[in-house]
């Protein structure tokens, strides 16, 4: 998502970083003068970013109008957890380079524990509002989790999605009850096999992250890998039944120290509908080979 996020970033800002010069060079600068002519964030929020423990940082772009000689400036940050001030987050100045529109800026979020969400607000050292963008920028930032293999496992799904339980990867968040199934689906069925249509072959998602709370197990929703009636609009996902409003949460459990089912409800979303089997049979079987 961070990278997304960045890219998409960038790309607007050099939209409007080009639009900018255009009109600069009818107007002949009157209109892009002092604060105008300031660097601003393309809009005032972005996407979630995910940082890597190893390396707890992130960057923002930045655009100014005019590409003439080289400008720097100061960022001010404020960062909080629950509305609670986290002391020790930074942000660098920027520097645009003489004939440059774009900078960057970085964030670096050392003190945020895994596990919390925080907020981070930048405000540029602009003075007065510019004419486009925005002179701060708020996003919403999560601490990766440091992924431990556990070794192999076995993963099922008995609706008859995968043919058979294969070996898959499983990894643990270390010190949470948080795990990771790799590559769930990647001896599952495909869009070709019998009664799912003769479409292009689905990608499925790189892996199930499931978590333990108050004995419920819980995980966002994923893709299977095949689509209904083999229309690559109707994709199948895995919903987790908390999603949904009436539907028991209790057959996503932990069986044992080394079994784990999950029970998810398999919705459609282009159709509104799907197939609940949630109260009815055992879906996914993850058996672990080694204690955790």
């Amino acid at each position: 998502m961070k990278y997304i996020s960045k890219l998409s970033t960038s790309i607007a800002l050099l939209s409007i970083a080009l639009a900018f010069t255009a009109c600069d060079s009818e107007q002949e600068s009157a209109i892009y003068s002092d604060a105008a002519n300031a660097a601003v964030f393309v809009s005032a929020s972005l996407a979630d970013i995910t940082v890597s423990p190893a390396d707890p940082t992130f960057t923002v772009d930045v655009v100014r109008a005019n590409a003439g000689s080289e400008q720097s400036g100061t960022v001010a940050l404020t960062a909080t957890v629950e509305d609670e001030p986290l002391v020790g987050c930074t942000v660098s100045g920027y520097t645009f380079a003489a004939g440059e529109n774009m900078a960057k800026v970085t964030v670096n979020v050392s003190p945020l524990e895994i596990g919390k969400e925080l907020e981070v607000t930048l405000t540029l050292d602009n003075t007065n509002d510019p004419i486009s963008g925005s002179n701060t920028v708020t996003v919403t930032v999560n601490k990766d989790y440091n992924w431990v293999s556990l070794g192999t496992g076995t993963f099922a799904d008995i609706l008859a999605f995968t043919e058979k339980p294969y070996n898959v990867e499983i990894r643990k968040a270390e010190g949470f009850d948080r795990y990771r199934v790799i590559k769930p689906y990647e001896q599952g069925l495909k869009n070709d096999d019998g009664q799912w249509g003769n479409a292009v072959a689905a990608t499925s998602c790189d892996y199930i992250e499931f978590w333990i709370k108050d004995g419920i197990i819980y995980y966002n929703k994923f893709f299977i890998g095949i689509n209904y009636d083999g229309s690559p609009s109707n994709a199948i996902y895995a919903y987790h039944p908390s999603s949904f409003s009436g539907i028991s949460l209790a057959n996503n459990k932990q069986l044992d120290d080394k079994t784990f089912q999950l029970a998810p409800y398999y919705y459609i979303e282009a159709l509104q509908g799907g197939f609940d089997y949630t109260g009815k049979v055992v879906l996914f079987l993850l058996l672990f080979h080694k204690n955790i």
